[in-house]
């Protein structure tokens, strides 16, 4: 079929081919997201720690010794963080004797509120509470299936993370002479712009959002030390780790604390101060520092995230929420240098103050 052929398919037609298009590459990915999601978070820490390996390589350190060194630190990192958090929890289970105890003076309360509004006697509360437990337990096979079978699917995608991360790192020159043996060679030089522009907007992105959890760690931190709730450091950067979901990570991130604080504290007023803290902090978030640390490197249309976490999240789990804001950034680029997807470049971006109202 010659390209005056092409040219005049019905708009029908066109529009079909495309959509079908479509609907099979998201079949593919959905179908095979335990291989995608690792291998997409590989690439784009990939390229983070390019220009880590690309020093150590211009020292003449081998490309081999700065790929295993470049795995070694982001390997000592994720296992530094996991240390750190599992420190944390273990001082917090030290307090649950403490926190039973609020639970049982709670659960005293409920019996007598239940008895009051309901007529329910307490021992007739606690035959229903155990056919509650009961039933529960029933069903807990298939939730001790489900979650053996999460933890199995964790490390199996984090070894393929490993994997995929050196491949990336060591044969970085490979993957690149490949795409250009795909390419026309009057096309390279516009391929090697567009692979320059993806690279800066993912480490733009990272870079900004690593600064962004910085700030709200310190913020979350200082204010739930200044209310006295004890093991403010582990939910403060807790919750600020949790940014890395857009929009949802630090309401998440604020439960843990309001729920400590209830139970631990003598006064309403500190779970009450705890959720006043998380709210300041989630509007300073939202409308200034994102904005002007992120929002500056990268420009996506906020209400094409929004679409763009709900999507993912059904159609690829939470590691689609963690990794839409680099593929969307990513797409725009793409689609900002070919002149058939500039509109969907447009689309993505953040709209001006000329084009609003």
């Amino acid at each position: 079929m010659n390209s005056g052929t092409r040219n005049t398919l019905p708009f029908s037609v066109k529009y079909c081919v495309i959509l079908l298009g479509l609907i099979l590459t998201f079949y593919v990915l959905v179908i095979g997201q335990s291989i995608f999601n690792p291998l997409l978070a590989a690439f784009i820490v990939a390229l983070q720690v390019k220009p880590l390996c690309y020093h150590m390589e211009k020292m003449k350190i081998p490309r081999l010794i700065s790929t295993i060194l470049s795995l070694v630190l982001i390997l000592a990192l994720l296992g530094g963080l996991s240390f750190f958090f599992s420190l944390q929890i273990a001082e917090i289970t030290s307090d649950i004797n403490s926190v039973i105890d609020s639970f049982d003076a709670v659960f005293d309360e409920l019996q007598q509120w239940a008895s009051t509004q309901f007529g329910i006697a307490p021992p007739d509360q606690i035959i229903y509470l155990k056919n509650a437990i009961a039933t529960l337990l029933k069903n807990s096979t298939a939730f001790y299936k489900k979650m053996l079978s999460t933890t199995a699917g964790f490390f199996s995608a984090f070894f393929l993370f490993v994997i995929a991360l050196f491949f990336f790192i060591y044969y970085r020159s490979f993957f690149v002479s490949l795409l250009y043996q795909i390419v026309r060679a009057k096309n390279h030089s516009f391929v090697k712009k567009i692979l320059d522009n993806v690279e800066h907007v993912v480490r733009q992105y990272a870079g900004g959002l690593f600064l962004v959890i910085l700030i709200i760690a310190t913020l979350n931190t200082l204010g739930l030390l200044t209310l006295g709730v004890k093991h403010a450091i582990f939910f403060g950067c807790f919750a600020a780790l949790l940014i890395i979901i857009p929009y949802l990570g630090i309401t998440i991130g604020a439960l843990l604390p309001t729920i400590y604080a209830l139970a631990t504290m003598d006064s309403l007023w500190y779970p009450l101060g705890v959720v006043a803290l998380f709210v300041s902090v989630q509007f300073l978030e939202g409308s200034f520092i994102t904005p002007n640390i992120v929002g500056t490197r990268v420009s996506i249309n906020p209400f094409v995230i929004i679409v763009g976490i709900f999507a993912s999240g059904m159609l690829f789990g939470m590691m689609g929420v963690i990794l839409i804001i680099p593929v969307l950034a990513i797409i725009k680029v793409i689609s900002d240098q070919i002149d058939m997807l500039k509109p969907l470049g447009y689309l993505l971006g953040s709209p001006s103050s000329e084009v609003e109202g």
